[in-house]
């Protein structure tokens, strides 16, 4: 889609203040300005979402119920940022909801297509919501601020969130070097992510994805290509309690076309999963999981903020070929489309969006 056109379809998108086509060619310009890919626009979603949350100081127990059923159990909870009869042009509001400053909403509206809505809680307890990863919008949507609610004042500026979202306030430069101190924000319009032909953008993971495709990797690589928890091999390093050493199980014995770890690992199922939620460490802890296998983890300080996911491909090389999607939970095929592959490789390990 061209610019013209992303910034007309986002016009659409986001409740006008002003004339559809004077809101689109000013929208061209500042989505051209501000221009994100789909992960760097799914990163801002949940930027903006935890911002929210920590400048308002809303704590995890000051949901509304909505009362919309969530598909796996309970009703949905969701936050509001403020109140818009209030605040009914949106003043220092992140989430810009056309008038409606609910979180998890705003984030559901933008992120994905229509579809059945789950719940569950995130890493600081706050109710959290999520669609299957075949309902993400390959362009998702993303807010742009400015200093003024009218776009098209003299005194209007665009402002910036940090590049890296480091922090919640904004700049007058998408560099992140001049901080816009003294001004209000708001949300003036929402723009369309920008295609990219990255692997690891068109296959985005947010860290609850990210952790959940680290977990089938290595059930697949156990069920499919190990098949019993006593066909381990001794790494012949001390676990960190010092009273063992760690063990690990190999896919390097199988066809090169059918393993979930990776070549950095040497095909090591443990020594993947280990490195891909962690940083690196001098060893690692040591348990069987609820199969008999064992399982390593590393101290809860060495966590990492953006796990490290693998991608596939049906080529080994990375730039060739087509990416593959995986199955979910038991199902441990890939597939190219709608058909399941006989043959996948392991092309890169992504780091998740926030």
């Amino acid at each position: 889609m061209v610019p013209e056109a992303r910034a007309l379809f986002a016009a659409l998108c986001v409740t006008a203040w002003l004339p559809l086509a004077a809101n689109a060619q000013v929208l061209v310009q500042r989505c051209s300005a501000d221009s994100r890919n789909p992960s760097q626009a799914e990163a801002r979603l949940q930027w903006a979402r935890r911002c929210a949350l920590a400048t308002r100081l809303i704590g995890p127990g000051d949901y509304y119920d909505s009362g919309a059923p969530a598909a796996n159990g309970g009703t949905l909870k969701d936050y509001i940022e403020d109140n818009s009869g209030n605040n009914w042009d949106g003043r220092n509001i992140y989430s810009g909801q056309g008038g409606f400053y609910d979180l998890n909403a705003s984030i559901m509206s933008k992120l994905y297509n229509s579809g059945t809505t789950y719940q569950g809680q995130d890493t600081n307890g706050y109710y959290e919501w999520w669609r299957p990863l075949n309902r993400k919008k390959a362009l998702p949507l993303y807010p742009s601020y400015a200093s003024n609610s009218d776009i098209f004042s003299s005194s209007n500026r665009q402002l910036f969130p940090h590049p890296q979202l480091a922090t919640c306030g904004f700049y007058l430069d998408p560099n992140g070097t001049v901080p816009a101190s003294g001004y209000s924000f708001y949300v003036v319009g929402l723009c369309q992510a920008i295609p990219s032909s990255d692997r690891c953008t068109v296959d985005r993971l947010n860290v609850r994805e990210a952790k959940e495709r680290i977990e089938w990797a290595r059930q697949c690589g156990l069920r499919q290509n190990i098949g019993s928890p006593s066909r381990w091999f001794d790494t012949g390093e001390l676990a960190l309690d010092q009273s063992t050493t760690l063990k690990d199980y190999s896919e390097a014995v199988v066809p090169d076309d059918r393993r979930y770890s990776g070549s950095g690992v040497s095909y090591e199922i443990n020594a993947a999963y280990v490195s891909a939620l962690y940083k690196s460490g001098t060893s690692a802890y040591q348990a069987l999981d609820a199969q008999g296998y064992y399982k390593w983890g590393r101290d809860p300080s060495l966590v990492r903020q953006r796990p490290l996911y693998p991608i596939f491909g049906t080529s080994p090389d990375i730039n060739s070929g087509a990416l593959l999607t995986p199955g979910t939970g038991s199902d441990c095929n890939l597939y190219n489309g709608a058909t399941p592959v006989t043959s996948f490789y392991v092309n890169k390990y992504c780091e998740s969006v926030y």
